[in-house]
């Protein structure tokens, strides 16, 4: 839980309420259990559950969770993580 209290901790995050603030944080903590294989369907998943729980976030916290996400990952994770935004970006 030390990862969610630096999250709830960190003054980038301040402006996140708290319902997007748990969501984001289980989102993460999810995340590390991916491996590339799993990666791209991961992130696809989460936009869903997102929407399912009624969580839209904008465009300034998306940029923010996704600087987030990114730097956890390899650099061939960054590429596909990258893949990922564009085509989020699109559908937007």
């Amino acid at each position: 839980m030390a990862e969610n209290s630096r999250l709830e901790n960190d003054p980038a995050f301040s402006g996140i309420s708290p319902v997007k603030l748990l969501f984001l944080e289980k989102i993460l903590d999810e995340m590390k259990k991916q491996n590339k294989d799993t990666l791209m369907p991961f992130f696809l998943a989460v936009n869903a559950k997102a929407a399912q729980a009624g969580i839209r976030f904008t465009d300034q916290e998306t940029e923010l969770i996704f600087s987030q996400m990114e730097s956890r990952l390899s650099p061939e994770e960054k590429k596909q993580f990258s893949l990922i935004r564009d085509m989020m970006k699109k559908k937007s």
